[in-house]
């Protein structure tokens, strides 16, 4: 379970496993792959602003996203807001977001659509978190090397992947080993492989592919260099326990039924 709070008056000391943060207004605290943490003591005027999300809606709309980014928010989880301009605009957004999710989330908001708003809601969220990035790097917080190999891979895979589906192609790019590269990926990655990655993204790619009725599969198949269509629907079955067909099938049959209510 996720994590993100926001601290709008009063302090606190919060205890994160051996580590205690002060914690002041204009604060904010992120733990993505969640964990136990206890506030030991507060100020009475102490009061936060949060919002949770379960590990599966993360893995949902985490892919578009560089994990270079998650990578330093989980080594770097608190971010006390500046004076300067930009960080107090960066603060008044972050609040706006707030405001954001109790309009979509409250108890009287519409459920139908609850699903796709927590997607749409979570993505947007970290999308926007991810352009402040330049903001929150500090000079005693600076990248690592293999967090640059891991960024460069993923900035590859975002342009290449369509095209290029083997691990290899892209370790020769970075100039170096498989071995070297797989390793700097599971570090950075909470556990995944490149090959993993590389077959998430064409995966999210070709699904939106089908969603376009003008194409074949057989034409889907030469955008994405598979050399027919059999091999497509050997990676996308594997993928999703789908063949392309029954995919296309399946969401045309869902948006037509969203149509009808």
């Amino acid at each position: 379970m996720g994590v993100y709070m926001v601290v709008v008056s009063g302090t606190a000391t919060l205890n994160v496993g051996s580590e205690l943060c002060e914690l002041h207004p204009e604060t904010e605290i992120s733990f993505i792959s969640g964990g136990v943490f206890q506030c030991l003591d507060s100020s009475p005027d102490f009061m936060v602003r949060m919002f949770v999300y379960s590990s599966d809606l993360f893995a949902k709309i985490a892919l578009p996203i560089d994990p270079i980014f998650f990578d330093y928010n989980e080594a770097h989880p608190i971010y006390r807001h500046t004076p300067d301009e930009r960080s107090c605009t960066t603060w008044r957004e972050v609040l706006l977001w707030m405001d954001m999710a109790a309009m979509l989330f409250s108890d009287e908001a519409s459920p139908r659509f609850v699903q796709l708003q927590e997607e749409v809601f979570l993505q947007g969220f970290w999308m926007w978190n991810f352009g402040t990035i330049q903001e929150r790097i500090s000079t005693h917080n600076k990248f690592t090397t293999t967090q640059f190999i891991a960024h460069k891979f993923m900035s590859l895979i975002r342009t290449e992947a369509v095209r290029q589906h083997q691990v290899g192609y892209y370790a020769d790019k970075l100039n170096i080993s498989q071995r070297y590269l797989n390793k700097i990926v599971w570090r950075h990655t909470r556990g995944r492989t490149p090959k993993q990655i590389i077959d998430s993204h064409l995966t999210a790619e070709v699904k939106v592919r089908l969603m376009d009725a003008s194409l074949s599969i057989t034409q889907v198949a030469r955008m994405f260099n598979f050399p027919d269509q059999s091999a497509l629907s050997r990676f996308f079955r594997r993928h999703t326990g789908l063949s392309p067909h029954q995919y296309r099938t399946s969401r045309s049959m869902h948006w037509n039924f969203n149509e009808e209510k």
